[in-house]
C-alpha cells in the first residue's frame, strides 16, 4: 500500500521580503484542507556554538532536531495513532549516546529523556541497521512500547491527542524529538541530515492493510569550515537589494506593498494596527513595531500591566501600546544606530526607517532568500544583517501557560547555493545584534543563491526582527611602508613595499601604480607580481609585496605611489574585484647639501593662541633665506613666511617671526633654509598647542636599516618605554627613556643585525600605547 507522505519542500523566494512555511496540507487527494494543518520541520542547532553563532567545525556537538504541531482537528479528529519516529544519523558524525534520545519542548528543555539502548524504553539506537531499518526509532505518544526494531513498522507506536497531550501549543500538540552528534569530518568535507520521518495512522490499526501517513524531512547539507568571523577589515558597497538591506523609510507606519513583494502559499504579511496583530507564521514591514505607534518603549507589559493600579486605555503607559496587549518591545528599526538599543519609534506620520518583523510559524521555515548575480571571483565577502529578539515575556510551559519569560529564542541559518555555512546561535533579549561570517566565492563564480532558514519553531516566543542585511566584499589589509609620506635626499636609495593580511590566502596577485599630478591621474608602473601568503601569529594570511628599489632625484619630486590587489589577474584590471590602500606614498625629493649656515635655537611661544616662532644661527651665508612652514598633521607642512639672512658674512643673528592664523591645537613649525645655489636644509620641527595633547608617533623612518627613528609626541613630562619585537613575539629591542611635553626625537641604534621582515614597534607610556608595524629593509 503507498502510505499518504508530506514532503518539505525547498521554497523559492525572490528579495528579502519572503517567508515561507513548512505548513504543508495532506498530500492524499480524499482528504478536505479545511479538516486542519499538520505543521512540521526539522533543523539542528550547533550546540557547541549555541549562544555566540558560528560555522560547523570538527568536533563541534549538533543537535538534529524534528518538530510536528498536530492540531486537534485534523481529518476531523484529534487523534493520532502508532507514532513513531525514525532517523538515520547525519554522515561525517557519530551518535552521542549521552545525552541520548529525547523529547525536548520548542524552547529546547528537556521533556522527555530515552536511553539508546534496545528494548528497554520507547526509544532506541542502532549503530548498524539492517537494511530498511533507522538508525534511531521513537515510539511517541500514550501507551508507546518499548522499540525492539528499528524499522517503520506501526507496532509499538503510541496515541497521541491533538491538543490534550502535552507538550500542548493553542489547539493542537507540538511534539519536538532531539539526539545529538558529534561531527567528525574535516574542514571541506560536507554534512548530510539522516533520512528522517514521522509516521501515524488515523486509525488504530496495525493491519497491513492500513496506510502510514508518512511526514518525511529535508535532508539539508552543511559544509564544515574554519569559523570565519565577520569582516574585521574595510568593506566595499553593499550589493543587497531591498533598499540595500535597510528595507528603506517612509512616514507611513506600515510599509505599503511592492510589485517586487512575492508570497507563496501558506505565508501571510499582515499591516500592524489596533486589533491586527502578528501572530504566528505571519510578518510585518514596519516603522514602528507598537500597534498604536506609541514612541514609549518604557510602556508597561505583561504580567504587571495593572501595577500599581490600572491604567485608562489611551494611557501612554498602557499595556495596550505593545503587541498582544502588554508583550513585544517598542521600537524602531535599526538602521544608522551605533547601539544595540536601535533607533526610537517615529510617531505617527513621522518619518522612520522599515524593519522586517517575524512572529515564527510553529514549525521551522526558511525565512529570507536572495539570488544574487555579478560577484567577483575567489573574492571574500561579508554576509551579514541584525536581528533583535523582541519579546522579552513571551514563554510557555508544556500546558501552554505563560510563564513570562522570552520563550522560545531565534536562532537562525544561513545556506549559500544549498549548503549551510553558518549559524546565529540563539539571540536573546539583549537588543539589536549583529550577526554574519565571512565566505569565498568559487574560482569561476559570479552568483550565488542566499538563504536562511529558522531552526526554532515558534509559539511561545521566537519574535525577531531583522534589518541591514549586508552582502559585501571584505577587503584585505593594506598596510604601506612607508606610510604617507617619505622625504629622502636627491641620489639616495627608495624602498617601497605594501603588507597584505586576509582572512583567505585568495588575495596574491598585485600591481603599482603611479601618479604624477598629486593624485588626479594614475597610471600602471609595469611592476606587477604574486604574493606567496603564509599564516601569521593571529591567524590571517600574509605577505609583504615589495616594489623594486630605486634612486629619487628631483624630477620624481611629488610622485605618488599606490598599491592594487586582487584574488586573480583578470580581476585586476577591475575595479570592482580589486582593491586599492586609501594610503598612498608620496616620494619628496630634497637637495640635502650640508650647509655652512647653522640653526643654534629654534623655539616657539603662543601669545594670545598667535606662535611667535624664533631662532639663531651663527656661520650665515650671505643671501641665505629662511622660509617658516605650519602643518597640522606634523607631515604635510605648507609656506607661512620668508625671512631673508641679515648676518655679515659668516656671522651670527637671531630672528622672529609671527604666525598670524590661530592656533587650534597642535600646530607644527620648521624651517627650510636656503642658501645661495639652491642648498636646502630643514631645521628640527617645533610643536606648539593650546589644548592637551594625545600620545601620538611622526616621522616614522620605515623601512630602516641600522637606526629606526621617529618624532613622539608626548601629552606630559615623564618616561616612555619603546619597545620591537619580530613576529613570533620576541623582543629583539628595548630603550627606556625621559621625554618632555611636546615633540621629541627618538632613535633606536644599532638594528644593523636584525634579520630583514616585518617587527611590531611598541610605544607605552602612562597607560597609553602605540602600535606600529615596521620593516627592515636591508643593509
Amino acid at each position: 500500500m503507498n502510505p499518504y507522505t508530506f514532503m518539505v519542500r525547498s521554497s523559492l523566494l525572490l528579495l528579502i521580503t519572503l517567508l515561507t512555511t513548512s505548513s504543508l496540507w495532506a498530500q492524499a487527494p480524499d482528504i478536505n484542507v479545511a479538516f486542519g494543518v499538520i505543521k512540521f520541520g526539522n533543523s539542528y542547532v550547533n550546540v557547541s556554538k549555541k549562544t555566540a553563532g558560528g560555522t560547523v567545525e570538527p568536533g563541534d556537538t549538533l543537535e538534529i532536531r524534528t518538530c510536528y504541531w498536530l492540531p486537534n482537528n485534523y481529518l476531523n479528529n484529534a487523534n493520532y495513532y502508532l507514532v513513531r519516529f525514525l532517523s538515520n544519523i547525519p554522515t561525517n558524525t557519530v551518535f552521542l549516546s549521552d545525552p541520548g534520545i529525547q523529547q525536548i519542548t520548542n524552547e529546547g528543555v528537556l521533556y522527555k529523556q530515552y536511553t539508546s539502548a534496545n528494548n528497554d524504553d520507547a526509544a532506541s539506537y542502532v549503530a548498524s541497521p539492517a537494511t530498511g531499518a533507522y538508525n534511531v526509532r521513537m515510539n511517541l505518544g500514550n501507551s508507546a512500547s518499548k522499540v525492539t526494531v528499528n524499522t517503520n513498522a506501526a507496532n509499538g507506536g503510541g496515541q497521541v491527542v491533538g491538543g490534550t497531550n502535552k507538550p500542548k501549543l493553542n489547539s493542537g500538540t507540538l511534539i519536538t524529538t532531539a539526539f545529538q552528534v558529534k561531527v567528525t569530518g574535516a574542514v571541506g568535507q560536507n554534512i548530510t541530515l539522516g533520512a528522517a520521518q514521522l509516521r501515524f495512522r488515523k486509525t488504530n490499526s496495525t493491519s497491513t492493510a492500513t496506510s502510514d501517513y508518512v511526514i518525511k524531512h529535508t535532508q539539508y547539507q552543511i559544509m564544515i569550515t574554519d569559523n570565519a568571523p565577520i569582516c574585521a577589515d574595510a568593506v566595499g558597497a553593499n550589493i543587497v537589494e531591498e533598499g540595500g538591506g535597510t528595507f528603506d523609510s517612509g512616514s507611513v507606519q506600515n510599509r505599503a506593498p511592492r510589485s517586487t513583494d512575492y508570497t507563496l502559499a501558506g505565508n501571510v504579511r499582515k499591516n500592524l494596527a489596533v486589533g491586527s496583530e502578528i501572530d504566528d507564521g505571519y510578518y510585518t514591514i514596519v516603522n514602528n513595531l507598537s500597534p498604536r505607534a506609541s514612541i514609549i518603549p518604557g510602556a508597561r507589559k505583561q504580567p504587571d500591566c495593572n501595577v500599581p493600579a490600572s491604567l485608562p486605555t489611551t494611557d501612554p503607559l498602557n499595556c495596550n501600546n505593545r503587541m498582544f496587549g502588554g508583550h513585544w518591545d517598542i521600537i524602531g528599526d535599526h538602521t544608522g544606530s551605533a547601539t544595540p538599543a536601535g533607533n526610537l519609534p517615529p510617531a505617527a506620520g513621522g518619518q522612520g526607517g522599515y524593519m522586517l518583523v517575524v512572529n515564527a510559524e510553529y514549525a521551522t521555515i526558511e525565512a529570507y532568500k536572495q539570488s544574487i548575480t555579478g560577484l567577483c571571483p575567489n573574492t571574500s565577502y561579508e554576509f551579514s544583517f541584525w536581528i533583535r529578539n523582541v519579546c522579552t515575556n513571551c514563554g510557555i510551559d508544556s500546558n501552554s501557560t505563560q510563564t513570562w519569560k522570552p520563550g522560545v529564542l531565534p536562532n537562525l541559518t544561513v545556506a549559500l547555493d544549498g549548503m549551510d555555512r553558518y549559524s546565529t546561535g540563539q539571540v536573546d533579549t539583549v537588543g539589536w545584534v549583529k550577526k554574519g561570517f565571512m565566505f569565498k566565492t568559487g574560482a569561476t563564480q559570479t552568483s550565488i543563491d542566499i538563504s536562511v532558514r529558522n531552526n526554532a519553531s515558534g509559539g511561545g516566543g521566537n519574535d525577531w526582527a531583522l534589518d541591514d542585511i549586508f552582502l559585501r566584499t571584505c577587503n584585505p589589509n593594506l598596510t604601506m611602508m612607508p606610510s604617507t609620506l617619505t622625504t629622502i635626499c636627491d641620489g639616495d636609495q627608495v624602498n617601497l613595499s605594501c603588507v597584505v593580511k586576509s582572512f583567505f590566502d585568495n588575495y596574491i596577485n598585485y600591481t603599482w601604480e603611479l601618479s604624477t599630478d598629486n593624485g588626479l591621474n594614475w597610471a600602471p608602473t609595469g611592476h606587477s607580481g604574486a604574493g606567496i601568503p603564509t599564516k601569521n601569529a593571529t591567524g590571517e594570511y600574509e605577505y609583504q609585496a615589495f616594489f623594486p628599489s630605486f634612486l629619487g632625484n628631483t624630477a620624481m619630486d611629488g610622485h605618488r605611489y599606490r598599491f592594487r590587489v586582487a584574488s586573480t589577474s583578470n580581476n585586476l584590471t577591475d575595479a570592482d574585484c580589486s582593491f586599492l590602500n586609501t594610503t598612498t606614498i608620496a616620494v619628496n625629493v630634497e637637495y640635502c647639501h650640508v650647509l655652512s649656515t647653522k640653526v643654534v635655537g629654534f623655539a616657539g611661544t603662543l601669545v594670545n593662541r598667535l606662535s611667535r616662532l624664533e631662532w639663531a644661527v651663527k656661520n650665515e651665508s650671505t643671501g641665505t633665506v629662511y622660509e617658516v612652514e605650519r602643518s597640522t598633521d606634523g607631515t604635510s607642512f605648507s609656506r607661512i613666511g620668508s625671512v631673508s639672512g641679515k648676518a655679515a658674512a659668516n656671522g651670527a643673528a637671531s630672528y622672529t617671526l609671527t604666525d598670524n592664523t590661530p592656533v587650534n591645537g597642535a600646530v607644527y613649525y620648521r624651517l627650510r633654509i636656503t642658501e645661495p645655489g639652491t642648498q636646502q636644509q630643514f631645521s628640527k620641527t617645533v610643536l606648539l598647542s593650546n589644548s592637551d595633547l594625545e600620545l601620538a608617533l611622526l616621522k616614522l623612518v620605515n623601512p630602516f636599516t641600522q637606526t629606526l627613528s621617529f618624532d613622539l609626541v608626548s601629552p606630559a613630562k615623564g618616561t616612555t618605554v619603546i619597545s620591537l619585537t619580530d613576529m613570533v613575539g620576541r623582543r629583539v629591542k628595548q630603550l627606556s627613556t625621559p621625554v618632555t611635553r611636546g615633540l621629541n626625537s627618538i632613535k633606536l641604534h644599532h638594528l644593523e643585525g636584525l634579520a630583514n621582515g616585518i617587527y611590531h614597534l611598541r610605544v607605552e607610556m602612562n597607560g597609553q600605547a602605540i602600535n606600529r608595524q615596521v620593516v627592515k629593509a636591508g643593509r
